[in-house]
Order: structure tokens, then C-alpha cells, then sequence
């Protein structure tokens, strides 16, 4: 991917974030040092990739990320732009032990450790937000543009966001106002070769003191995709020689999508240094899904299909920031609007909606947090109480995930304490959620619908995690954590084809609750010129919800019913960065991860293949109008997988066609850029190479792979012009 004009800037800060009470944490004390300042010294390696005190996902206290127990990384904006992401999951695969299902350009769903969906909180600006995760290829309703940075927590993170933050939470931090500017800002212009897709945004910000705004649209338009052209199966009459070929290569149709998203925040500071804003955004999509053979109307040779969608999520947050005595309080009130609309099978978009699949729901959530200094021996941490309540209807002729209510309440505490060059972290949370399907927000309700009972669950989750100085440059840190996931509506109702994943999907209204106990241990190290940090981690889970094959069909489709099962997931990252010279900086990446049911020792579904990837940034000194130069190329290796039973497209293991297991491969990515003056104005240029060598692959974690090849090569050119300032 391209370089940033600032060098991307992704700060590890170690994994603490929910769970259980943590044993004793026994370490050597130094009697003439704090943990402040011990830890203090790992920030300090360059100045060009320090972060000042923020406060970071999963933290206490504001601090910077590295001094945390917690594994975090951060992403920010010039990052996210300079790489070409046009979707959350491409903003953050390149992070060790974070991964993305991809569908298309469109689709980027992140993978945390080898959980995704259910299990991963998304959250807005510190409050969590809900996408209809239960679909594999269901959205996050962001754009990466509208951002100033992506914080990604690894490990279960139910201290502090509840249910569904079982394997991590993603923190989307929307542009922080500029009080004392009257306007600086940004205009985006980039074209993709692959797709023919092109995105042109702009965004400002400015105040005068005592009010301010921020604001930001980017319209988003593409093609369909292409991938190497290479033999098929099809086309008519099936060629056997071409078995386990891909059903469609070259120019995938049905694979296009656009997109107009925007944010638009006001806000008051008070005389007393309290601010108060609020943020309007929203997210709207329509796309079509390439359906594999036989999944629509014609006959498996006869061509191509798709399936029509339309994605509509509104939000309004009202925010404020206060000091009252030694507390500084942060409430927050949150109203979000998503609704979900898909055709049958075998319907683009551009035959308009079907009313097949209609899901929509309101979701408000009211959350109080204080952030406090020392107390009680503490050196300080946050407290804080939540209140979240979703109204779903379902109105369309297949029910899928029906409507119903989701209720939440919680209290919850976070704090820290620093005992020489050890910096403990420890949180405690009870959360009572409720679930209920309801038969009168259905337009075709189950029987299970119709006879649902009001599901209840009262869980309480822990967490401690700690960072040790070994020296002024190396640091340990280990973290446990009790987390917990209450079964969706989705999970407990589901009846009905779900066109986007080829499939029957049936519920269980008898699931439980999961539960989680995560451990993980790091060793860090941050000095001039090298950052390095290496992971390992365990994750068990109690009563892990999956789709199940029940090995029938129904009009051809298999049937895949909810079940639960226990589970257990064991894995290690690892990563390295080292300042050669002033102008090159070289890096490794690497992750494995294994995942199994505990039962049968079946393969868990959708884990990410192992991976390592070697990667060099060159930033040359400036010369003339060729300003800030950079470059980076990046080999990755994937290793082969084999899908696990009843994944999503595992039926394509045993089709005629395709694959749902996938080769290892190798790809190659270049970056380019540079930032000259032209009439005076700064301009960034960003060119993003992705699979130069037109690599004939299939991604494990690419929905399209039982029956497409992976995209081809792409060539992404962004031009950023900032103004203002």
C-alpha cells in the first residue's frame, strides 16, 4: 500500500479490555522509579510517531497508547487515504492478528484474532453501534474518510462496551473540531483501475473560539471488479477437465456499488472549558452480490446472476465533556436508524427493491462516564453507567432475522494503578440484557417467533491486565479478561433464505449466552531506531453459537441451523520495525491462529489463514518540488486452508466448481507518492499498486472465492488537496 505523508502511523499498545479476575500479578519493583515514568521512556523512540495523551479504546486514563496494558493499535486518516481503503476492513487488515472478509471493493468486515461479526464491537466515537452483523458480508455502515483515526482493540472488551465485545471492539473517532481555526480542510479525488471506481469527498472543520463545526461528504461509484482470466467451468456444457475451476473469471459481473456518505457536527465551548457537540451522519449504500450457480433463477451454465441490496444507517450524537470538581463526566445520547433491504435472489438493484428482505431498527443508547483522578489509592480511572434499547421490524416476505426488542443495562468501573515499573489496569461490569422476538413487528413470522419467550441474561465480567518495565526500552505485559455475548435475534429466530450467502439459515430460541475467558502475554520493545512487539493468546469460549450444516437442502440451498458448541482459539503475532537509515524503515508482520470446537476438534469457521508479510518504507529526503518523496513495496505470503465444516461456502468443496478451501499464494504491493507545491497549494499524491503481479489467487477470507478468483491487479491514484489552516 502507498506511504502516508506522516508514515502510517499504527502505535501498538498491548491487549487489555474485559473480562475475569486476573491471578496475582507478581513483579520486582524498582524502589527509586513510577510506573509513569519507566513506562514513559517507551514512548519517546521518534517523535514523528508519538501520540500525545489520548484517550485510547480500552484505557483508563488518557495516556499514550504504548504506556497501556491494553493491545491496541491506531490508525489514522492520512494512513487510511494514502493506502486507497475504501472500506473499514481494508483501513486495518495490515495490522498484525487483524484481518477482513472482504466481498468486492464494497465489503471489508474486520477479523480480530479469528472472531468477527457478533463478536466484534463496533463502536462510534466510544459508544456502540450495530450493522447487522450476523450476515457474513454485512457492512460496517462507516466511511473511512469521515474519520480522523481507527483505534483496534485485540481480546474481549466486555469491561467496557458489554455484549458483543467478546473478541475485540474497533473504535471509529470522528475529526476533532478545530476551535481556533475559522476553516482548514481537505478535498479527495481518487480513481481504481480494477473497478473503475471513483470517490471524490471533502471535508472541513473551523471555529472561532467558542463554536465550531466539522463536515464531510464523499461520494463513492464502481464498476464491477475484475480478476486474472483464467479457464472456467462453465462456459456451456460444463468442461470436466476444468473441475474445481471457478465458476466466473475475467470481469465479474454484479459486483458494482455506489455510495454517499457524510457528518456534520456543531459544537459549543462553555466558559467553564465544558464542550458540547452534536454529530449527524450517514451511510448510504446500494450494491449488487455476484450469486454463485445455481443460487438464482437460470440454470447453473447459463451466466451470470446477482442480488440486489440497499443500506440506509442514520445516527445523531449528542456528546459534552465537563469538569465537575476532580470528576470530568462525558455523556452521551445516541439515536441510530439502520435499515437493510434485499431482493430475492436472482434481482439486481437496478430491477429496484423486491420487498424480499426488509430489516429495520432504532437503537438509542444513553451512556454516562467519569473519568477521575486518584481515589483510594488508585491513581485514577473511569466509571460509568449505560442504557441501550433496540426496536426491530422485519417487513419484508421472508422473515430472516425478525423484529423484536434488545435491552441493555450497565454499570461498570475501569481503573489503574502504578506500583513502581509495574502499571496495573483492572475492570468490573454487570450487564442485564434482554431479548425478544416479537411476532407483531413481523410481516411473516416463524413459529418461533410466535410463540417466543422474552430471553433474559444477567452477566458480570471482569478484567486485569498489567505492564511490567523490564528496562527502559523493553516491557512485558499480560492481560485476562472475562467477556461475554448474548444471542442475537438473528441467532434465535433466523427463517429463511439468506441470498447474500447461498443458504437456508433456522434459529434456536434455547441458545445461551457465551462466554469467554482470554489470556494473552507480549513482550514489547520501543527504541530509536527498532519497534518490535510479539503475542501470544488464548481465547476459550463457552456455548460458541455457529451455523451448523444439517446436511439438508432446501430448493438446492444446504440448511444451516444455529447451534452451540465449546470452543477454543490459541494464536501468535508478531511485529517488527527497524530504522535502518533516516530513509528506510523495513517491517515484518506475522500471525497464526487455531481455532477448534472442543468437542470434536472440528476447525472453527472463518479463521484467517497464517500469514507473514515483509514490508519496506523509503522516505528520502526532499529535493526541490519533488516534496516529502516516499515509497514502500510489501511480499506477503498466505498459506493454504481448508474451509471448516458448515462455514459459509463450504458446500463449494464439494460442487463441480470452485473451491471454498483455498492454495497458499503470494502477492506483491508497491506505494508511491510525493507532495509538491503547484501555484503555491500543497498537493498530496498517493499511488497504491495492490497485487501487482496479477496474481491468479483466491483469498481464504474472500466470500467470492467458491466460485470467482480474487481481484487482479488495481492501481489506486488518490490526490488530496488540504486548504485553509
Amino acid at each position: 500500500m502507498g506511504a502516508s505523508p506522516t508514515r502510517r502511523r499504527h502505535v501498538g499498545i498491548a491487549g487489555l479490555v474485559a473480562a475475569t479476575l486476573f491471578h496475582s500479578y507478581a513483579a520486582a519493583q524498582d524502589a527509586d522509579g513510577s510506573a509513569a515514568e519507566s513506562l514513559g521512556a517507551l514512548d519517546a523512540p521518534s517523535t514523528a510517531r508519538a501520540l500525545g495523551p489520548i484517550s485510547v479504546t480500552g484505557a483508563p486514563l488518557p495516556g499514550s497508547p504504548l504506556s497501556q496494558a491494553a493491545d491496541v493499535d491506531i490508525v489514522d486518516s492520512d494512513a487510511m487515504e494514502a493506502q486507497g481503503a475504501t472500506n473499514l476492513g481494508e483501513a486495518v487488515d495490515e495490522l498484525a492478528g487483524v484481518n477482513s472478509i472482504s466481498t468486492g471493493n464494497s465489503v471489508g468486515k474486520p477479523v480480530i484474532r479469528g472472531l468477527s461479526g457478533e463478536r466484534i464491537k463496533i463502536l462510534s466515537n466510544g459508544v456502540g453501534v450495530d450493522h447487522q452483523q450476523f450476515g457474513v458480508r454485512h457492512m460496517p455502515t462507516t466511511d473511512t474518510f469521515l474519520l480522523d483515526r481507527v483505534e483496534v482493540v485485540r481480546g474481549a472488551s466486555s469491561v467496557l462496551y458489554g455484549s458483543s465485545a467478546l473478541g475485540g471492539a474497533i473504535n471509529l473517532l470522528p475529526p476533532e473540531i478545530a476551535w481556533d481555526t475559522p476553516v482548514e480542510g481537505e478535498t479527495l479525488t481518487r480513481y481504481s483501475t480494477n473497478n473503475d471506481q471513483w470517490d471524490t469527498g471533502i471535508k472541513a472543520t473551523g471555529g472561532n473560539g467558542r463554536f465550531g463545526y466539522a463536515a464531510g461528504i464523499i461520494r463513492r461509484s464502481a464498476g464491477d471488479i475484475e480478476t486474472p482470466d483464467e479457464p472456467t467451468y462453465f462456459p456451456p456444457p460444463p468442461a470436466e477437465r476444468f473441475r474445481d475451476a471457478p465458476a466466473y473469471t475475467g470481469k465479474l459481473g454484479y459486483t458494482d456499488f455506489d455510495q454517499v456518505n457524510g457528518d456534520f457536527a456543531l459544537g459549543y465551548r462553555d466558559d467553564d472549558g465544558g464542550q458540547w457537540t452534536a454529530r449527524y451522519s450517514r451511510f448510504n449504500d446500494e450494491h449488487n452480490f455476484l450469486l454463485p450457480p445455481p443460487a438464482g433463477n437460470l440454470a447453473p451454465a447459463a451466466g451470470e446472476e446477482g442480488v440486489g441490496q440497499y443500506i440506509d444507517n442514520e445516527q445523531i450524537e449528542l456528546a459534552g465533556e465537563k469538569q465537575v470538581g476532580s470528576i470530568t463526566w462525558k455523556p452521551k445520547l445516541v439515536w441510530q436508524n439502520n435499515r437493510r433491504r434485499s431482493n430475492a435472489a436472482g434481482t439486481p438493484r437496478v430491477a429496484g427493491f423486491d420487498n424480499a428482505i426488509d430489516i429495520e431498527f432504532d437503537q438509542y443508547t444513553a451512556r454516562l462516564e467519569g473519568q477521575h483522578g486518584p481515589v483510594l489509592g488508585l491513581d485514577g480511572g473511569t466509571v460509568g453507567i449505560e442504557y441501550v434499547t433496540k426496536d426491530q421490524v422485519s417487513r419484508g416476505t421472508t422473515q430472516l432475522s425478525p423484529g423484536g426488542t434488545v435491552d441493555n443495562a450497565a454499570i461498570f468501573a475501569f481503573e489503574e494503578k502504578g506500583i513502581g515499573d509495574l502499571l496495573l489496569q483492572a475492570g468490573l461490569r454487570y450487564d442485564h440484557h434482554k431479548v425478544e422476538g416479537e411476532a407483531s413487528k413481523t410481516a411473516n413470522p416463524s413459529a418461533s417467533v410466535v410463540d417466543a419467550d422474552k430471553q433474559s441474561y444477567d452477566v458480570v465480567t471482569g478484567s486485569l491486565g498489567g505492564i511490567y518495565s523490564l528496562t527502559d526500552r523493553l516491557s512485558v505485559a499480560a492481560n485476562v479478561g472475562r467477556g461475554f455475548r448474548a444471542p442475537s435475534l438473528f441467532e434465535l429466530y433466523a427463517a429463511g433464505q439468506h441470498g447474500g450467502v447461498a443458504a437456508f439459515q433456522v434459529g434456536d430460541p434455547n441458545l445461551e449466552e457465551e462466554t469467554s475467558l482470554n489470556t494473552d502475554l507480549s513482550l514489547r520493545w520501543a527504541s530509536d531506531t527498532v519497534r518490535a512487539k510479539a503475542t501470544v493468546y488464548r481465547n476459550t469460549i463457552d456455548n460458541y453459537i455457529f451455523l451448523r450444516d444439517t446436511g439438508e437442502t432446501m430448493a438446492g440451498l444446504p440448511v444451516l441451523a444455529n447451534d452451540q458448541t465449546d470452543a477454543r482459539l490459541i494464536g501468535a503475532e508478531l511485529s517488527i520495525e527497524a530504522d535502518v537509515s533516516d530513509a528506510v524503515t523495513l517491517s515484518l508482520t506475522g500471525e497464526t491462529v487455531d481455532g477448534e470446537r472442543r468437542d470434536n476438534g472440528d476447525e472453527l469457521p472463518l479463521l484467517p489463514a497464517d500469514s507473514v508479510s515483509l514490508g519496506a518504507d523509503f522516505t528520502p529526503a526532499s529535493e526541490g518540488w519533488l516534496r516529502d518523496p516516499r515509497a514502500s513495496v510489501k511480499l506477503s505470503y498466505y498459506a493454504s486452508k481448508d474451509a471448516a465444516p458448515g462455514e459459509p461456502f463450504a458446500q463449494f468443496d464439494e460442487a463441480p466448481f470452485g473451491s471454498a478451501s483455498t492454495d497458499d499464494y503470494y502477492l506483491v504491493d508497491l506505494g508511491a507518492g510525493f507532495s509538491p507545491q503547484i501555484a503555491g497549494q500543497t498537493v498530496h499524491l498517493d499511488l497504491a499498486i495492490n497485487n501487482l503481479l496479477d496474481e491468479d489467487y483466491r483469498g481464504f477470507l474472500d466470500t467470492y472465492k467458491g466460485y470467482a478468483l480474487s481481484p487482479g491487479r488495481d492501481i489506486r491514484l488518490t490526490v488530496r488537496l488540504p486548504f485553509g489552516g
